[in-house]
């Protein structure tokens, strides 16, 4: 049996799926080649610390912890920070709130200054459509 033809069946070989003949061939092949005994082992050490990974589960309690570590670490960075940029923050974010706003009005009246420059005549606004027309003449036609 050469190497690669022993690698191939080293997952059946450890599984224990290989007919007798073909797990004697490997069984030889792994005493006499240093090659394939170096690898076979190191598969089988991967395949150890993938179960004990699986295997693992967390503490109780982590979640909790973990976020309480959070929080500390968040309190102690906003007692380090000065005053002024404790205040500071939340006024520039008022401020570009009330600036976008703004500029948002401003934008949105632009488009309308044109079209308002035409002024409709006033016999148009006198005019009642429902005396002149009805949409029950429309409906009969």
């Amino acid at each position: 049996m050469n190497c690669q033809s022993c690698q191939n069946e080293f997952d059946a070989y450890r599984q224990g799926k290989l007919s007798r003949d073909v797990m004697t061939s490997v069984e030889s092949h792994l005493e006499t080649c240093n090659t394939c005994t170096g690898i076979y082992r190191q598969q089988i050490l991967a395949e150890r610390v993938i179960k004990s990974e699986k295997e693992l589960q967390p503490g109780l309690f982590l979640s909790t912890r973990v976020m309480a570590r959070i929080d500390k670490l968040d309190n102690e960075h906003l007692k380090s920070a000065p005053s002024f940029a404790r205040v500071l923050k939340p006024v520039l974010l008022s401020a570009s709130m009330a600036a976008a706003i703004a500029i948002g009005i401003v934008i949105g009246n632009l488009q309308y200054s044109g079209s308002k420059s035409e002024k409709i005549p006033a016999e148009l606004t006198l005019i009642d459509d429902a005396v002149i027309e009805s949409v029950d003449v429309f409906a009969n036609e």
